[in-house]
């Protein structure tokens, strides 16, 4: 593979060339910092300007030209990481090596540009009819968190440890956000989108890079400079003693969150050894002390896992059970974790979790996107590349796992509480 920065004034461009893969892959990034009162207004852009167009004015009319050019597709995304919001436009396309079309390369190129720059607007207004297919979808999508237990009562606890927190925003935003998005609001959001973000683009597939860059220099009108540096990391405030809230609902088994604040640790420590002590500790699926611990000795769960939210700076655990064994459940968690901290686990235990963490790696590099996200991060956040993250991982010693487990601090207990089975 072959990496290289085309710097274009307003935005960078980073390549990756490689012949692993049949299809090539683009994303074009806008990052800028989280504002809880802009998400839904960005999530619902994004997702606006990748229903329609004015040269494609129908979804079935972008469906027809993904076809004429060999089942390409474009498509967006607005997810938060830490702090920061990036709203993507997204490309995969077959390599031009395997099309006869001379212009292949040109037309799918142009394509998520035309979409960006050239959006079904009139007098500063976006299309009506779009407008309300893109509104109804997103009110949709509110009201389904709902009916996911797991996420419904993630989201809880994340409001319960802190609504002011940025790790507690939705993309989605509420009910009430969407109501108060107009058409020419939209478009004022569009406007603030190449004004107020930081833009990059990054590009994986068998290409001549310096043809695609050319290519996006020439559809690619981005007037506004933007050098902002953006910090990922949210800084959670810690509890002295946690916090233990609940709600009920109609869901047969209840759902327990516990969040761990994560202590200030170093680049290797965070990128590397906490992984190696989340497989070890809850990640590892059936080898994991959380599950051994409380499904397979105890029987007091349905699942439970364990998730590190990097930029966040937290571990959150879910367990899914019944009420009555919320209270011992949470007990084990926190014997769990005194047992990491005084060093009980095995040496198997161990190499099992590097051995398994390196593998996952060996298989990311056979996934164009996975590989591409490793160069996102390592260019964002300074994450050590697959090869040295492999070095890094299997140098990862007991003292190691044993300081980072030191570093957590129970912050919140919520439980969305279950109705039980009916008799």
């Amino acid at each position: 593979m072959i990496y290289k920065t085309y710097k274009c004034n307003s935005f960078n461009v980073h390549t990756i060339k490689t012949d692993k893969f049949k299809t090539a892959h683009m994303e074009i990034m806008f990052r800028k910092p989280v504002v809880k009162e802009e998400l839904c207004a960005y999530t619902f852009l994004m997702d606006m300007l990748s229903e329609s167009s004015e040269k494609y004015p129908l979804r079935r009319d972008l469906i027809v030209r993904f076809e004429e050019l060999y089942k390409t597709s474009a498509y967006a995304i607005t997810v938060k990481t830490g702090n920061v919001l990036n709203c993507n436009m997204i490309l995969d396309f077959i390599n031009p090596g395997f099309i006869e079309d001379k212009n292949y390369l040109e037309d799918v190129i142009k394509l998520p540009f035309e979409l960006l720059l050239k959006p079904n607007v009139v007098n500063e207004e976006f299309d009506l009819k779009q407008f309300n297919i893109v509104k109804e979808r997103i009110i949709r999508d509110i009201n389904s968190i709902k009916d996911n237990a797991f996420k419904y009562s993630v989201r809880n606890a994340f409001n319960s440890m802190n609504p002011d927190s940025p790790t507690s925003y939705s993309v989605l935003g509420s009910l009430e956000d969407v109501d108060n998005i107009t058409p020419s609001s939209l478009y004022k959001t569009y406007k603030s989108l190449f004004k107020e973000c930081v833009c990059d683009i990054f590009v994986i597939g068998n290409l001549d890079m310096d043809e695609v860059v050319s290519l996006i220099k020439k559809y690619f009108y981005h007037r506004y400079i933007n050098t902002a540096t953006l910090d990922l990391l949210v800084d959670n405030s810690v509890r002295k003693k946690e916090i233990v809230q609940s709600d009920k609902s109609d869901n047969i088994q209840a759902n327990m969150v516990m969040i761990y604040n994560v202590g200030n640790l170093s680049d290797d420590a965070r990128h590397v050894t906490f992984q190696v002590f989340n497989y070890i500790f809850g990640n590892g699926g059936l080898t994991s002390k959380l599950y051994k611990q409380i499904r397979e000795e105890n029987s007091l769960c349905y699942s439970i896992s364990s998730l590190y939210m990097k930029y966040d700076k937290l571990l959150v655990i879910h367990v899914s059970l019944e009420d009555k064994n919320v209270k011992k459940a949470s007990s084990l968690v926190k014997k769990c974790l005194k047992d990491m901290i005084n060093g009980d686990f095995s040496d198997d235990e161990l190499n099992d979790a590097k051995l398994n963490l390196v593998m996952s790696l060996d298989l990311a590099q056979d996934n164009n996107v996975s590989i591409l996200n490793n160069y996102v991060f390592n260019i964002f956040d300074n994450l050590p590349d697959l090869d040295k993250r492999k070095e890094l991982i299997n140098k990862v010693t007991r003292e190691d796992v044993i300081d980072v487990a030191k570093k957590l601090k129970l912050n919140t207990i919520y439980v969305l509480e279950g109705k039980g089975e009916e008799n």
